[in-house]
């Protein structure tokens, strides 16, 4: 059967094409509305501006095909391999893409509104400028595993993200106003520009990731992972944070004045991340230590000049006169990478005269005057 054939057939009234083979047809154009075209072999295929609304795709073989206006409204494409395949400015409203491989799929300016995603690779897809507005990727299984994961400037609102895997996409400018982000993972991902407005990222794990202008307003942040996170510009007014893990968040920056911060450990004003910090400010306050807790330090580095947040800086009279220290306490998060990176810190605030020390977190919850003694002492050896 010929492309020909198969379009006569159908305006015949026939509808099941199940498992036919038309790699390379030219169908361009062609209506094949609510076709039964399961398990249908259409490798290459050109459907360009093609209408298969409500038709029954499921399983099909669509490598490299060119679907790309084409209307796939109510479309089942469940299990279907559209790995490479042109669907550029596609209607996808209402498809179901469950289970679907879309890897390196050209999904740009495509309409998938309501559309159900649920565990569908889209490793590498470029969805730059889709429509996914109430779209369902909710699965932790869904597979947005790489760096080349192109969903910048796509408008994702409303959407059902839960548990979906971002880490090292590209969401740069993306839409994301009211999408329920909870359990999502967003390590390494760029979301420079985003728009977080309103969104439920309960859990999320939002590591590494760089959230650079952000707007992340009111967005419920309860027992997510922002460590490592770059919030340069990021905007979190009236954000819930309860339980968040905000190791590497400044704390007295400006942006943040608004912040929900529920979770925030307080000690005479001052704002604290974790128990272990408010244990060893106690001791310090009770020695009658000049300290400045987690302030932000201006200092020279390689790049220029940058703002560096030590936990702990401290001033001590030592018998050799005023001595100032750092006190850092490491948490979970504090990988063999991330001390690379910290040594490089250290060696400029010691061109300066400062010197940095270093406590386990457990440590300082647990005998804080302990850490502190060891500190002073440190201090006081210091040449």
């Amino acid at each position: 059967m010929d492309a020909e054939e198969l379009l006569k057939r159908y305006n015949s009234g026939e509808r099941n094409f199940r498992g036919v083979e038309f790699s390379n047809a030219n169908l361009s154009n062609a209506n094949l509305s609510s076709a039964n075209l399961s398990k249908a072999d259409l490798d290459e295929a050109d459907l360009s501006n093609a209408n298969l609304s409500s038709a029954n795709l499921c399983e099909a073989n669509l490598y490299e095909a060119n679907l790309s206006g084409a209307n796939l409204s109510n479309v089942n494409l469940s299990n279907a391999i559209l790995c490479e395949a042109n669907l550029s400015e596609a209607n996808l409203m209402y498809a179901n893409l469950s289970d679907a491989g879309l890897e390196e799929a050209n999904l740009s300016g495509a309409n998938l509104m309501y559309a159900n995603l649920r565990s569908a690779n889209l490793t590498e897809a470029n969805l730059h400028g889709a429509n996914l507005m109430y779209a369902n990727l909710f699965s932790v299984g869904t597979r947005f595993l790489s760096a080349h994961t192109n969903f910048s400037e796509a408008n994702l609102s409303d959407a059902n993200l839960t548990g979906a895997n971002f880490s090292y996409a590209d969401l740069t400018n993306a839409d994301l106003t009211n999408a329920k982000l909870s359990c999502a993972f967003f390590c390494d991902a760029n979301l420079g520009g985003s728009y977080l407005e309103n969104t439920d990222l309960r859990e999320a794990n939002l590591s590494c990731a760089d959230l650079e202008g952000a707007n992340l307003t009111n967005a419920d942040l309860t027992y997510a992972n922002l460590a490592g996170a770059n919030l340069t510009r990021s905007r979190l007014d009236n954000a819930k944070i309860i339980g968040t893990m905000l190791e590497l968040l400044s704390l007295n920056n400006s942006r943040l004045k608004n912040i929900k911060r529920d979770n925030m450990l307080t000690l005479e004003n001052l704002l604290f991340r974790f128990e272990s910090e408010v244990k060893i400010a106690q001791v310090l306050d009770a020695r009658g230590l000049l300290f400045f807790p987690n302030s932000i330090a201006r200092l020279t580095t390689i790049n220029g000049r940058e703002n560096q947040e030590p936990d702990f800086l401290i001033c001590y009279k030592t018998a050799k006169g005023l001595k100032w220290g750092i006190l850092e306490i490491d948490g979970l998060f504090h990988t063999p990478e991330r001390r690379v990176k910290e040594q490089e810190i250290e060696k400029y605030f010691e061109q300066n005269g400062v010197r940095v020390y270093r406590f386990d977190s457990k440590k300082c919850y647990r005998e804080p005057n302990k850490v502190v003694d060891e500190f002073l002492e440190l201090l006081e050896n210091q040449n």
